[in-house]
């Protein structure tokens, strides 16, 4: 299998993991399920908009290009056959980076709000604010009744910035295996073995 053919399938990988990192974060907007009342209420990190920026929208261009690789197999310019395929190796490189940078956003933004934990009407002195630190929670489910308002946020944030920091970490996988995918094609041409996906030579 020919570098375009393993970026094409690590293309049509992303593509699904953008969609649920889009959907994760929406959600976040529901917290509970239910419309909040006052945005003020939302936990921070929410309006980073880690699932639909990082993992969503900067992870698309890249999925896109990667998907358009094997369509570059074999082409040539000036005369050189393996010419307009190094540069489009290069060029997905390039893609691939950028969207390893929004992964990481992504993965970064949700593990700080796991660890700092959802905001809710505090128990003790009925504001609204963080009752959690430093993760203490995680371990400890007796102490989520703290947050009265809104009802379910413990587990329904904990749920979906988990998910959206196991999608952020497969991201970041998968673009670092197209950076040396790409170079590998850049240096090297275009029926070099890249091994994925079940591919078992070049054609």
């Amino acid at each position: 299998m020919c570098t375009g053919s393993c970026a094409k399938c690590l293309g049509g990988t992303l593509i699904p993991l953008s969609v649920f990192g889009l959907l994760a974060n929406i959600l976040l907007f529901f917290p509970g399920g239910k419309v909040i009342d006052n945005n003020d209420h939302l936990s921070d990190e929410v309006w980073y908009f880690g699932g639909i920026l990082g993992s969503g929208v900067l992870m698309i261009f890249p999925a896109l290009v990667f998907l358009g690789l094997k369509n570059n197999d074999c082409c040539g310019c000036c005369g050189n056959q393996g010419c307009g395929k190094r540069f489009a190796m290069f060029t997905s490189t390039i893609f691939a980076v950028i969207g390893g940078l929004g992964a990481g956003y992504s993965f970064i933004v949700s593990a700080v709000s796991i660890n700092k934990g959802p905001k809710c009407l505090m128990s003790q002195n009925s504001t609204w604010g963080y009752p959690f630190q430093n993760g203490e929670y995680l371990g400890n489910p007796n102490i989520w009744s703290e947050c009265q308002k809104p009802s379910d946020v413990v587990p329904w944030n904990l749920t979906l910035f988990s998910i959206l920091l196991i999608i952020g970490a497969v991201q970041i996988i998968i673009c670092a295996i197209q950076v040396i995918n790409g170079l590998l094609g850049t240096l090297c041409g275009d029926c070099q073995c890249c091994g994925c996906c079940g591919g078992d030579g070049p054609v």
